[in-house]
């Protein structure tokens, strides 16, 4: 799945890293290491804004927007699990007089590879829908009820059904929307999921395996900012959008809410507050609990959240040290039925560091990618519930925008690299099978 990072973070330059389940994964992992780059688009002239996905079957999309002069392209490819990556094909071309920025790209792909992909331009959405038989619809211009989108987050469900959530500026202030759509493409009209607050914005999306979906958001309490709360909505598969509910309560500081979701849909929210960790959890059906503070810190930078399909949640942040100024990645477990574990030390981080986290549905991989201290990219790998190890991945001055995790252990960090002055999208494939 994909997490977050929501990165915004053009033309990649990418790592794929492959694990076999087999009888001793730890044993296997400790011997293996990062292979060389495999390049898998074609040069392009500036950044790309881009997005990956990986389905249960380990099959791995990609999908990017380049511009080009006079316009932009919508551009996909695909690995299948064990496979090679295909060459890149253009499923939508726009030409409008000069070099559009798409942004926000983001993309998902079902179990019986269904996909969709979803993008902004200008402040408008668009969303293109894949049959399991490899078409790509033309994309659906999402119509919005104020002056342009931010923050765009896309998933789906197994069998390929859709959310996007973005925030959206408006007359009366900032709200969070929602617009739903089946596999075949049929769109939903667009829901207001929150309500006419100082400024609600930024929401997260997490949606599980039968289409259950929750969105999480912050919203400004006060004019200025000086309190907070954290807000969700709930729509079980094929039904209607809960009444906005609260996730905490109101708090001097709150922000970067991260909601992760399991296969029976008990939800877990983790965010920052007053250079804490916390994190509540609600049963499937149920009220949110009281939130929980995973971790106390001088400086805690921006949070991720995941969770496999049986329920194992996992959360990583970043911390400075008070006596020294330096950087840390941290992270902690809720197993399943359990409380959160002590934090993790995961390795030294550079001063803008922001991890990104994937997990397997599955339960076989967790993998955190971060930008070190050093000219390179760091990952911290746990496989099952065992123990975390940290190893350098990332080519020099790299800056990791995409990580996903998938069933069978394996996942996929990517990175941007420039060649001269122009760039591409590579992937460096680790093979353990």
């Amino acid at each position: 799945m994909i997490t977050s990072g929501r990165s915004r973070v053009p033309a990649l330059v990418g790592t794929i890293f492959s694990v076999a389940l087999l009888a001793n994964p730890a044993a296997v992992f400790a011997a293996a290491g990062w292979s060389p780059a495999a390049v898998i688009s074609a040069s392009q002239p500036s950044p790309t804004a881009s997005s990956f996905a990986v389905n249960s079957v380990g099959n791995e999309l990609w999908v990017a927007a380049p511009p080009v002069v006079g316009g932009y392209l919508v551009q996909v490819a695909q690995r299948s699990f064990g496979g090679t990556w295909s060459p890149q094909t253009t499923i939508w071309s726009v030409t409008n007089g000069f070099i559009s920025t798409p942004t926000n790209v983001s993309a998902s792909i079902g179990a019986n590879n269904t996909a969709s992909a979803a993008w902004l331009l200008g402040g408008s959405i668009l969303i293109a829908v894949r049959s399991s038989s490899g078409t790509w619809q033309k994309p659906v211009s999402i119509t919005t009820s104020g002056s342009g989108a931010a923050g765009l987050v896309e998933k789906s469900d197994a069998q390929g059904n859709g959310v996007a959530a973005w925030s959206e500026f408006t007359a009366a202030g900032s709200i969070v929307e929602a617009v739903t759509w089946t596999a075949s493409g049929a769109f939903s009209s667009v829901v207001q999921l929150s309500g006419l607050g100082q400024s609600e914005f930024l929401p997260d999306l997490a949606v599980n395996e039968t289409g259950t979906a929750v969105v999480v958001w912050p919203q400004a309490t006060t004019f200025g900012g000086s309190s907070y709360q954290i807000l969700s909505a709930t729509r079980p598969a094929g039904g209607s959008w809960s009444a906005a509910t609260a996730v905490s309560p109101v708090i001097p500081q709150g922000n970067s809410p991260r909601v992760a979701l399991d296969g029976s849909g008990n939800a877990t929210v983790v965010w920052e507050q007053n250079a804490t960790v916390n994190a509540a959890t609600r049963p499937a059906g149920g009220a949110w609990g009281s939130p929980t503070t995973i971790e106390s810190a001088s400086l805690v930078g921006p949070d991720s959240a995941v969770s496999d399909a049986t329920g194992n949640v996992t959360a990583a942040w970043a911390v400075s040290d008070p006596t020294n100024g330096s950087v840390s990645v941290h992270a902690a477990t809720r197993p399943v039925g359990s409380t959160w574990g002590a934090p993790a030390s995961l390795g030294t981080c550079a001063s803008t560091c922001a991890p990104h986290l994937a997990a397997s549905r599955d339960g076989s991989i967790a993998v955190v990618g971060w930008l070190p201290s050093g000219p390179s990219v760091n990952a911290a790998v746990r496989l099952s519930l065992g123990t975390w190890s940290s190893s350098s991945v990332g080519a020099s001055n790299a800056n990791l925008t995409n990580l996903v995790a998938g069933n069978h252990a394996f996942a996929s960090a990517v990175w941007p690299v420039g060649i001269g002055v122009k760039y591409h999208v590579a992937l460096d494939q680790s093979d353990y099978r």
